[in-house]
């Protein structure tokens, strides 16, 4: 009876120090095609193309959560310009192999914000904190006859991102491989800001004249324009009501959203733009 005890407590010593698999996720953040190419004229119902030459992006927070509910977060917050190329963020090792959730909050730049890419400016950081943006855009438009305009735009998003799909295969979150290396890319879709529906990713159109229309004298569209076009009251760039190329009132669809203004309906409408791995849509949670 001893010698089959001991065998036990043998056994169940050695299957409790038995090391657990583990593997490692490298977080990037990358803007895509679409900012860093941009969209070409047939993309948008208009006719409009858009080039950006700046997309800062300020996040922080990213969390991976086990099916048993640990959770480990990357220290941090950074501002990045994804428009000049994808940037690593961090890395976070020695994680138990197996399926983790993925969660990230894209805020304003705090105190402790660094600029990990070295293409933000001193001066970019500063407007941004000052004026609560998460996300701030420059870049031009052009339409034939119509001519150049440039954007200037802040939007002050402060939400918490969690549950992600993986745009990779459907699933939730992301899989540790043992003893390997597994890749979580914050996708920002910045075709957003060019919806005209919120709430949904199907039977959108992209627009670019209502947003046109706020622009200043020197044809420049701020936020304070866009907050001058109302959404119950679009007008084009000759102060009439817009129509489009079919001569129909253009409508922007605010879904169960109150929106007033344009500037109201692109915040919005961005709220959603950071994906995982490509196309993995995120639950938002403020």
């Amino acid at each position: 009876m001893t010698w089959c005890l001991t065998l036990v407590t043998m056994v169940l010593v050695g299957a409790a120090c038995e090391p657990v698999a583990e593997g490692e996720v490298r977080v990037t953040m990358s803007g895509g095609d679409g900012t860093q190419r941009g969209y070409a004229s047939h993309l948008f119902q208009d006719g409009w193309s858009v080039q950006f030459t700046k997309y800062l992006v300020s996040l922080g927070d990213f969390t991976l959560t086990s099916a048993s509910g640990e959770k480990r977060t990357a220290p941090g917050h950074v501002l990045v310009d994804v428009q000049k190329g994808d940037v690593a963020l961090t890395a976070l090792r020695g994680l138990a192999a197996g399926r983790w959730s993925v969660g990230f909050r894209v805020s304003p730049p705090r105190e402790d914000t660094t600029l990990p890419d070295g293409n933000v400016s001193a001066e970019d950081l500063a407007r941004m904190r000052a004026r609560g943006y998460s996300y701030w855009v420059e870049g031009i438009a052009v339409k034939p006859d119509v001519g150049v305009y440039s954007f200037r735009m802040g939007f002050p998003v402060d939400v918490r991102m969690v549950d992600c799909v993986n745009g990779v295969d459907g699933t939730l979150g992301i899989v540790v491989p043992e003893n390997s290396v597994a890749e979580a890319e914050v996708t920002i879709h910045a075709e957003h800001m060019f919806y005209d529906r919120l709430g949904t990713h199907r039977g959108v159109q992209l627009r670019f004249d209502a947003l046109a229309a706020t622009a200043d004298a020197d044809k420049v569209i701020t936020p304070e324009g866009l907050a001058s076009q109302d959404l119950l009251d679009l007008r084009g760039l000759d102060g009439r009501e817009l129509k489009d190329n079919q001569g129909r009132p253009v409508v922007y669809e605010p879904g169960a959203y109150t929106v007033r203004t344009l500037q109201e309906f692109v915040t919005q409408s961005i709220v959603d733009q950071a994906h995982l791995n490509g196309g993995g849509v995120c639950t938002v949670a403020h």
